[in-house]
């Protein structure tokens, strides 16, 4: 009986613990994000009184403000790319063509364009939440084109559904499994995005799909040779093979590193 009370109150002081480091992190990120002052009053609308909301933050650079919603993953989108920079470029090469696959509200394409003003990026995005901010975020640049469609081996539809992680972990599949509902979006391959794009050659392709791309890695011999530079996030947590597919798709792309979650990978020029 007293071994089974200790291994209770540990179970309860470890749930505790992780609860007081998750509220640590949360504020911190507000405080990091926003400053002291506007952090900690997002911060108390959203966490403290729940409110749903939309808010706006000005970044040097852009023209417009980014806009984030309240009790989102937002705004830990928003300080991975332009506080913490994980998508700063790790070597120096000229960017005249972009894709951004799995480009959520836009964020990562804002990034990308301020670094890069004149690069035709095509953007790609499949949930229609996501998208409908998307496309106000990037709201008045004439070389972004989005396209609401999530990214697959091949052209067709796809279902798309959330398997508990919220907005930013959507995931697709040929044949849902989930007991999450889904829906049906637009299917889009690599080859025809790359028709997209003037050149037919791509200098710098962002993935963040969520495990899909295993799918797209696994059928990318056709495509690749056109592609200099790849930053990815890699989801094998979700899709065993991720990682696989990538190192066997990139074998010819000789320089790695790492940044936060995601791996660059990148010819010389």
């Amino acid at each position: 009986m007293l071994i089974t009370h200790l291994n209770r109150s540990n179970s309860k002081l470890r749930l505790y613990v992780v609860k007081v480091i998750d509220f640590v992190r949360t504020f911190s990120i507000y405080l990091s994000a926003l400053g002291f002052s506007n952090g900690l009053r997002i911060w108390t609308r959203t966490v403290l009184l729940n409110q749903k909301f939309e808010y706006r933050i000005a970044v040097l650079g852009l023209a417009n403000p980014i806009i984030l919603r309240a009790g989102t993953s937002d705004l830990e989108v928003y300080k991975k790319i332009f506080i913490d920079e994980e998508y700063a470029l790790p070597f120096d090469s000229p960017i005249l063509s972009i894709i951004d696959l799995g480009a959520n509200t836009g964020m990562a394409t804002l990034y990308f364009h301020r670094a890069f003003p004149n690069a035709q990026i095509v953007t790609v995005e499949p949930d229609p939440a996501n998208f409908e901010l998307l496309t106000r975020n990037l709201n008045g640049i004439l070389n972004v084109k989005p396209i609401r469609a999530a990214v697959w081996s091949h052209d067709g539809e796809i279902q798309l559904f959330d398997p508990g992680i919220g907005a930013w972990g959507l995931q697709v599949s040929e044949n849902a499994t989930s007991s999450a509902p889904s829906v049906t979006v637009p299917a889009i391959s690599l080859p025809s995005l790359l028709s997209e794009l003037p050149s037919g050659h791509l200098d710098l392709l962002k993935i963040d799909i969520e495990g899909a791309e295993k799918e797209i890695l696994e059928n990318a011999d056709s495509w690749m040779p056109t592609v200099n530079a790849i930053v990815i996030e890699l989801h094998d947590r979700y899709k065993p093979g991720c990682s696989r597919a990538f190192y066997r798709a990139t074998n010819h792309l000789p320089n790695e590193k790492h940044v936060g979650e995601n791996i660059w990978v990148w010819s010389p020029r």
